[in-house]
């Protein structure tokens, strides 16, 4: 799927005040909505840039090359070397100042929040309300997510009410952490991807919304957790997909996961992995009948996951 201008820009606000968005790769942006994105200041076009890395192996001493300009072209030349000489178009001197305050506010009137996105702190932002009364907030760089205030700041901001987190992917003991004090955590490409039939302002529901309270099963993708009977459950990186593969069978019309499907995604024997997931499971304080009655054994034929595929919800 190609990416839109609006996940490239969040994708590259890792890099916080400092992002910006060259022109070589802005040019498959260029239109109308680019043009919108500069009239709104989201976007700020920077002075061309006046000089270009040195070739590789250089012995010059210079720590850049100055560009000059060739009629419509622009030259960087190397001293020593003519044959390293490097041509530029007018895009590839054009850079552009990515304005957090304007993206977080874009963000929030394409979501059709209610209310303005404002800054609370550094790094964060309330982007503002859904219709179901839920208080939306954004994170850019996943170093904000570390920082040990982040939940009583979102606390402190959404009051009574119930909170969302729009960050990028994060560590599963965070995202564990987060899910644990009540706060919904969507990635942010999951949000910007999502067609606007999916926000308030077209409809009620939201993908901004937490899963409905009739799902037993609440599978977090980004996180590698699972949420089930009010406990959130991580999974190693490497046994995540096995579990993965469990819940894609239990949502199909064979719900049955062989021996040879799981053991597909990392090539061990399927007893260890799922004795494996049954030991993460009681750890959170389940007893092992409930872990085996969760991923249930068939004997001779593989193994299943014992959830109503109507009440398993996916949050990539």
């Amino acid at each position: 799927m190609t990416e839109t201008i609006l996940q490239l820009l969040t994708r590259l606000s890792e890099a916080g005040d400092d992002a910006f968005l060259s022109g070589s790769v802005a040019e498959s942006h260029y239109g109308s909505e680019f043009d919108r994105l500069l009239r709104k200041r989201v976007l700020v076009e920077a002075a061309p840039i006046s000089d270009w890395d040195v070739c590789d192996r250089c012995e010059c001493g210079m720590i850049s090359r100055p560009i000059r300009q060739n009629g419509d072209q622009y030259q960087a030349d190397c001293p020593l070397d003519p044959r390293e000489d490097v041509v530029l178009s007018a895009e590839d001197v054009r850079s552009f100042r990515i304005n957090l305050n304007g993206l977080a506010r874009e963000i929030s009137t394409m979501a059709g929040l209610r209310s303005p996105a404002e800054a609370v702190a550094a790094g964060l932002w309330n982007l503002g309300e859904t219709e179901a009364g839920r208080l939306v907030f954004l994170i850019f760089q996943t170093s904000v997510l570390k920082l040990d205030g982040l939940v009583p700041i979102i606390r402190r901001s959404s009051g009574s009410s119930p909170a969302t987190l729009i960050a990028p992917q994060a560590p599963a003991e965070i995202a564990a952490y987060l899910i644990d004090a009540g706060i919904h955590v969507i990635g942010s490409e999951t949000v910007l991807a999502a067609p606007l039939s999916r926000y308030p302002a077209s409809q009620g529901s939201s993908v901004l919304d937490p899963p409905s309270e009739e799902a037993e099963l609440v599978v977090h993708v980004q996180s590698g957790a699972i949420e089930w009977r009010n406990c959130v459950i991580s999974f190693p990186h490497q046994l995540f997909p096995s579990l993965r593969r469990l819940v894609d069978k239990a949502r199909s019309r064979d719900s049955l996961a062989s021996k040879a499907f799981l053991e597909d995604t990392t090539g061990r024997a399927a007893s260890d992995l799922v004795r494996e997931m049954r030991d993460k499971i009681v750890e959170c304080g389940f007893s092992q009948a409930e872990a085996k009655d969760l991923i249930r054994t068939v004997h001779g034929r593989g193994y299943r996951l014992q959830v109503d595929p109507s009440r398993i919800t996916i949050i990539e």
